[in-house]
């Protein structure tokens, strides 16, 4: 910012010039003299008067303040900062068989002078059941993105459990989030004074979406599904397509969805080995045949077709790979498998392991629903696996498009999709000459990551294909890179391109 003319030149020797230059020649004005000696304060004092002037100046303006002052600029347009959010996730706990598990027990990862131990708490009570193990739910005791860890890195007990003789986290803990950065918050005031929102318009949209924690990119598609459609396709803050914890946050925020629960006693059993007991639908292994549960005509329930998932909240006694689960959704009137969406021609069914379900103690099929067929939820249990149990606690029906209600942000009528952006893998692989005194597997390394970083800018730019000379350049400017050959992404020489949706993600780096 270009300060006025009055305080460019506000210096302590400037300012003292001039007070020496307003008393007459013929008065002694040397430096010790008494008129030197009395001005000196004076000009300290003004030297620091006009440095105040020049920081009112500086936190006035939104793109040139920080902190608390960018705060309160933002605050007089409705723009505020986004706050910190926790991390959740899974544990399972390892042991005897009948061992509690209380809500609000305390485990964490393993501490180091490198990084401090990363704290979390149980949210639901459990059991370890007669394999000797139970997967429980779990939240970061303090907000951050220190909380997204990866899988296995939480082993230790805050407190020891008797009769629990192991933890970990088979699957990373997701949806931790950072306080919003002044830089993060800036562009939002900016995208707001300069592209007001108008009714629920583009604008509007993205808006809404870049206000929720752990939100990094927004791209907006009107109509893209039908009449009064919007699509919101967002990734996270390192640029990769959101997850489920995101993904939910987003849609409770701007455009809850329709999410309509059923207890067990709602669903039909057949076959052998499966039982309904307490409100649990109990599916065990029979050498007699595969057991079965149903829910038949569920679509009754629903209140607009589209596209819709089934949340199957269910527990496994043991673990493994084998088949174990075939959950689909079946249509009555076409007597053929559901498809995933309306313009899909998958079929409306997933197979899960033991291991799957432990993972994440529940099962999710999407499925399309064309407002007139009748729908029939179908829980197989398969013979692949000979061991473990399943019980289910309920399933629940969820919207992948909004309520049209007004619920949330958007306006009344607007069926919201919010889902993630599509990743487009890419591949490289490249020969290079590295540098004398460089150490190969540095410079790799090094590659590796400035390719990815250039695909991450891209991201829901108006221009985000992937050009093949841009990652050249981008591997011949890594340090230690004196020339390269054989550069291939995606097994070709061409540019990739990338849709509105879309974003580029890094796959296999392979360097011959």
């Amino acid at each position: 910012m270009e300060l006025p003319e009055f305080l460019q030149d506000a210096t302590y020797e400037t300012i003292l010039a001039t007070l020496l230059a307003q008393v007459p020649d013929d008065v002694d004005k040397s430096q010790g003299s008494f008129i030197y000696d009395a001005l000196s304060p004076v000009a300290v004092e003004l030297t620091e008067a006009a440095i105040w002037a020049q920081e009112v100046l500086r936190r006035g303006f939104a793109q040139t303040t920080f902190g608390t002052y960018l705060d309160l600029r933002c605050a007089e347009h409705g723009v505020y900062r986004r706050p910190a959010a926790k991390s959740v996730g899974y544990v399972t706990f390892r042991g005897d068989p009948g061992t509690g598990i209380p809500e609000g027990t305390i485990i964490s990862t393993p501490s180091s002078e490198l990084a401090p131990a990363v704290f979390f708490v149980t949210t639901k009570q459990g059991i370890i059941g007669d394999a000797g193990e139970v997967t429980i739910p779990i939240e970061a005791v303090e907000e951050g993105a220190s909380g997204n860890v990866v899988a296995g890195a939480i082993t230790v007990l805050g407190t020891p459990l008797q009769g629990v003789a192991s933890v970990i986290n088979e699957q990373p803990t997701t949806g931790g989030a950072d306080v919003e950065s002044d830089e993060s918050l800036l562009n939002r005031f900016l995208a707001r004074v300069r592209n007001p929102g108008s009714s629920g318009n583009k604008a509007d949209y993205i808006r809404w979406t870049m206000e929720v924690p752990g939100v990094g990119a927004v791209s907006v598609v009107p109509l893209k599904y039908g009449n009064g459609t919007v699509s919101v396709a967002l990734v996270d803050e390192e640029k990769n397509p959101a997850d489920e914890v995101l993904l939910g946050r987003v849609r409770e925020y701007i455009a809850p969805p329709w999410h309509i629960d059923c207890e067990a006693e709602a669903l039909t059993i057949s076959g052998y080995g499966v039982t309904i007991n307490s409100g649990q639908v109990v599916m065990a292994y029979s050498s007699s045949g595969s057991g079965m549960v149903k829910h038949v005509q569920f679509d009754s329930l629903f209140s607009q077709p589209g596209t819709w998932k089934v949340i199957v909240y269910s527990a496994v006694v043991g673990d493994g790979g084998n088949d174990l689960l075939k959950v689909g959704v079946w249509n009555s009137k076409q007597n053929a498998w559901a498809k995933k969406d309306v313009s899909s021609t998958e079929d409306a069914f997933t197979v899960f392991s033991a291991d799957d379900i432990n993972a994440s103690s529940e099962v999710r099929q999407q499925f399309y629903w064309n407002g007139q067929d009748h729908l029939e939820l179908r829980i197989e249990r398969l013979q692949t696996d000979t061991v473990n149990t399943v019980t289910i606690d309920k399933i629940a029906y969820e919207s992948l498009f909004s309520k049209d209600t007004g619920d949330g942000k958007a306006p009344i009528g607007a069926r919201v999709y919010i889902e993630p952006a599509s990743p487009v893998v890419i591949n490289v692989s490249v020969h290079l000459v590295v540098a004398t005194g460089y150490e190969v597997g540095a410079v790799q390394l090094a590659v590796k990551e400035n390719v990815e970083q250039y695909l991450k800018s891209l991201t829901f730019k108006q221009d985000n294909d992937v050009r093949y000379v841009k990652i050249g350049s981008v591997i011949l400017d890594t340090p230690g890179v004196v020339e390269y050959s054989n550069l291939l992404v995606n097994g070709a020489t061409n540019n990739i391109p990338i849709g509105e949706q879309e974003v580029a993600v890094l796959g296999t780096v392979t360097f011959t």
